[in-house]
């Protein structure tokens, strides 16, 4: 993605006000939904004493914490730093775009519902997409780096729900 790339991206949403609106709403909503039901997963579970419980808690926490090391460590400069874009999601955070965590959060919640309840991880998985789009729109993110979230969330989910 380069300047001119994002600027074609975004001129639908800088031309209307509704639609620049409506990211910002879908970020922040997004973002609000995987605060709300991750715990709401996790206090299902402990109220039903399910042994799920511990990995469900363990594993998310643990790559989340893997993902923040891994961003820290490259420290990719995001798209408004590199590019010299103004972002239709303002953020005064610098480098640490890759991967992103927002697009990972919502990914790795996903794969945990998925393996509890696969309808409802399912359909996060698909919030997960919007996020990542969201995102890139956003200015905030690179789509390689919405793309690692999701791929590191995922191979985490299978390797922490499935295989281990």
């Amino acid at each position: 993605m380069d300047a001119e790339q994002y600027e074609r991206w975004s001129a639908p949403l800088r031309n209307h006000p509704r639609a620049k609106a409506g990211i910002l709403a879908a970020n922040k909503a997004l973002t609000y939904l995987g605060y709300a039901i991750y715990p709401l997963l996790l206090a299902v579970l402990a109220a039903q004493g399910d042994s799920f419980f511990w990995r469900a808690l363990l594993v998310p926490a643990c790559c989340f914490v893997g993902v923040s090391v891994l961003r820290k460590v490259v420290n990719r400069a995001r798209p408004y730093e590199a590019l010299n874009i103004d972002p239709v999601i303002y953020k005064d955070t610098h480098g640490k775009s890759f991967p992103s965590r927002h697009a990972f959060s919502m990914a790795i919640i996903a794969m945990t519902w998925l393996y509890w309840c696969p309808p409802v991880g399912i359909a996060l998985l698909v919030l997960s997409l919007a996020m990542a789009l969201v995102r890139v729109m956003g200015g905030v993110h690179y789509p390689s780096d919405v793309c690692a979230g999701i791929l590191i969330a995922v191979a985490c989910g299978i390797i922490g729900f499935w295989l281990v």
